[in-house]
């Protein structure tokens, strides 16, 4: 099992969201987004795929409109005209359906006093926290990586029964320990 962040060995900051490999009950690992502890989606291989591009995409939504805003600003532009040039930019760009991210919900902005982007979190409906450009890339990144576990969790899981003998059970718990030993940086005991 694959988890980014290990809720277990790491504090839960606001907008904290955990991506894992969880099992099914019919015996397929999946990537699951926990948004908080009543919350969570389940993601296949295609969803994930989305999830982690749409995420990347606002991130680099949020990154550019800092730098337009910057750029402009340099040429002069008065800031009322810099900030209608921002919001016009963004209507005319390719639309990412919220639908891919859902319930949680991003959106690019650009910090007035810092002059760099971020991404504000909402979950359905309701803002929870927001993300530098780099929070979001690394939370992509997170899912990819989940992404890749989940076949090796499945394989791992049926080794363990089939080669080494241990109940289905004691697999999965086994299975789900070895997020510990990814976290400890593999290092044996």
């Amino acid at each position: 099992m694959v988890s980014v962040p290990d809720p277990r060995t790491s504090e839960s900051p606001p907008g904290t969201i955990w991506v894992q490999s969880n099992l099914l009950p019919n015996g397929r690992y999946v990537v699951a987004v926990h948004y908080d502890a009543d919350r969570s989606r389940v993601l296949d291989r295609d969803e994930a795929l989305k999830y982690a591009a749409a995420v990347h995409a606002l991130a680099t939504h949020a990154e550019h409109d800092a730098a337009v805003a910057a750029q402009l600003s340099q040429l002069g532009l008065p800031r009322d005209a810099v900030a209608q040039a921002v919001v016009d930019l963004r209507a005319r760009r390719p639309a990412i359906e919220e639908a891919i991210t859902a319930p949680l919900s991003l959106t690019p902005s650009v910090s007035a006093s810092r002059g760099v982007g971020y991404l504000k979190l909402s979950i359905s409906g309701r803002l929870i926290a927001q993300w530098e450009v780099a929070d979001a890339r690394d939370h992509a990144n997170n899912v990819l990586t989940v992404l890749a576990a989940v076949d090796l969790d499945a394989v791992y899981r049926r080794y363990l029964v089939m080669t080494v003998g241990l109940d289905r059970n004691r697999a999965e718990r086994v299975v789900d320990d070895l997020a510990k030993h990814i976290a400890n940086g593999n290092r044996r005991g």
